[in-house]
């Protein structure tokens, strides 16, 4: 791994060959190929009013670990075409693989990241903080989190998980780079290209959210049905219950959800809402029918009639024969 930091040159230096054309009163394209101290990178670069594009195909001649400062204040919509990369920022590491993207908000950071591969390919969208403020008041919760986090002046990161760029991602960024118009038609097109991919973006965070509760809630109920299955086979199996270990395997959880869920559905321990059951059963069974005190106790589990005897009385204040004299 080698190291090096990006150097702060201006980029002119580094032309191999390249042209800018002045396609409207504002908007600037710029195509050129920059010699780099890592190895060269291709660029399409589109600028105007607080608005810019940029679209680079970087070729490494090694692995290397950068150093890079951002000075800049923008809102990026970030696209890691193709390559890997390995983020080191704000004391969080970020493994960005190809084919993903992601917004981001850094002003004034410093950061650092390795490539994983030779050849890395990137499509990003700036927005001025101002104007990407002005497009998320309209949109969903998760661009207005987004914009909330904003305004408290640190670096935000739409998700610590960058999702895959969808196939209507890809065109639209394809749209982009070979657009076929021209002066202010080619303005327009990009800027509208600019926001349905923002919208894109905000839609397929929001999916991704959503699915993500989805898959929280259907895996709470199924647990909920396990818990319940779990008071039913106690109930069933009064006279020879299992362990806790046996229940656990029996109904599909491990000991710690098992135990942590019936407490939480039923307000007691799973051997504690067994001895209150059982207690029930029998107290049921001395007042409907001629069953001696000591069969009741041995059909429901109790070791020796005396245990019963007690723990009637525990839980009643009275002894099963006094409450059938009653």
């Amino acid at each position: 791994m080698i190291t090096t930091a990006i150097p702060e040159v201006p980029q002119h230096l580094f032309y191999e060959h390249g042209q800018m054309s002045v396609l409207s009163s504002d908007l600037t394209e710029e195509i050129k190929t920059l010699a780099l101290p890592y190895g060269k990178a291709d660029v399409k670069h589109w600028q105007w009013d607080d608005i810019a594009i940029h679209y680079t195909k970087h070729y490494f001649d090694d692995y290397f670990f950068f150093e890079k400062k951002n000075n800049d204040n923008k809102v990026c919509l970030e696209f890691n075409m193709k390559g890997s990369y390995l983020i080191r920022h704000a004391g969080q590491i970020y493994n960005i693989k190809g084919s993903q993207h992601n917004i981001i908000y850094t002003p004034q950071v410093h950061n650092t990241f390795q490539n994983g591969d030779l050849i890395g390919e990137t499509f990003k969208i700036h927005f001025s903080p101002e104007r990407f403020l002005s497009i998320a008041e309209d949109g969903n919760d998760i661009l207005k989190r987004f914009a909330d986090r904003m305004m408290e002046g640190n670096p935000v990161v739409l998700s610590p998980n960058s999702q895959s760029i969808t196939p209507e991602l890809k065109k639209n960024i394809q749209d982009i780079l070979h657009c076929r118009y021209t002066g202010g038609l080619k303005k327009l097109f990009i800027l509208s290209k600019s926001i349905e991919i923002l919208v894109l973006q905000a839609e397929s965070y929001d999916k991704a959210e959503q699915q993500s509760r989805h898959t929280i809630y259907c895996k709470n109920i199924q647990e909920k049905d396990q818990i319940h299955y779990a008071r039913t086979y106690m109930e069933q199996h009064m006279d020879t219950p299992p362990s806790l270990s046996e229940l656990a395997r029996i109904v599909g959880l491990n000991e710690y959800k098992l135990k942590r869920g019936f407490k939480e559905i039923y307000q007691t321990t799973i051997f504690g809402y067994l001895a209150d059951h059982r207690l029930l059963q029998a107290k049921q069974l001395l007042l409907d029918t001629a069953k001696k005190a000591s069969e009741i106790a041995y059909e429901l589990g109790y070791s020796s009639p005396q245990h019963f005897n007690n723990a009637f009385r525990k839980k009643f204040g009275i002894t099963p024969q006094k409450l059938r004299n009653k």
